[in-house]
C-alpha cells in the first residue's frame, strides 16, 4: 500500500524542517566551540607574555649565561606557540564544520548549496602548517625578539 501523495509531501517537508533544525543546532554548537577556542588562544597569549616577563625578571639576578637563558625562554615560547597553534587548528576545523552545516541547512530549505571559502577542505598537512604559520602566530616571534633583547641587555654574552 502506497502512502497518499499529500502525506508523502508532508513527510518530506517535515524531514526537511527536521534536517534544517538539526543543521542550525550544529551551527550553534560549533559556533560556541569556535568562540571557546578563540578565547583559549587569547588566554594563552596573555599567559605567555606574563610568564616570559616573569622569566626575564627572574633571570636578571641569576648567574646564568645568555645562551642558557635564551634557550629556556625560547623553549617556553615554543611550548606556547604549539599550544596556540593547536587551538587555532581546531578553531579552523570548527569553522569548516559550521560552513558544512550551513550548506546542509540551505539544502534542507531548498536553496541549494553555495560553497563558502570556510567550507573548503584543506589537506591535513596544509591545515596543520597554516595553523603553525599564520599572522596570529607572529605574536610569538615578536615576544621572542623582545625577550631576547631584554636578556641580552641584562646578561653578558
Amino acid at each position: 500500500m502506497k502512502p497518499e501523495p499529500s502525506r508523502a509531501v508532508e513527510n518530506a517537508a517535515e524531514r526537511r524542517r527536521f534536517e534544517e533544525q538539526v543543521a542550525w543546532k550544529e551551527v550553534d554548537q560549533l559556533h560556541a566551540a569556535t568562540l571557546q577556542f578563540a578565547g583559549k588562544c587569547l588566554e594563552l597569549k596573555k599567559l605567555c607574555v606574563a610568564l616570559c616577563a616573569a622569566l626575564v625578571v627572574w633571570l636578571v639576578d641569576k648567574d646564568v649565561r645568555f645562551v642558557q637563558c635564551a634557550v629556556l625562554a625560547l623553549a617556553l615560547l615554543v611550548f606556547f606557540w604549539l599550544a596556540d597553534a593547536q587551538n587555532f587548528y581546531y578553531q579552523r576545523k570548527t569553522r569548516r564544520g559550521i560552513a558544512a552545516a550551513l550548506g546542509r541547512a540551505r539544502l534542507a530549505r531548498g536553496l541549494g548549496n553555495s560553497v563558502s571559502p570556510l567550507g573548503l577542505e584543506k589537506d591535513a598537512v596544509g591545515s596543520v602548517l597554516s595553523s603553525l604559520l599564520n599572522a596570529s602566530q607572529l605574536f610569538y616571534f615578536y615576544v621572542g625578539v623582545v625577550v631576547l633583547v631584554a636578556l641580552a641587555l641584562t646578561h653578558h654574552a
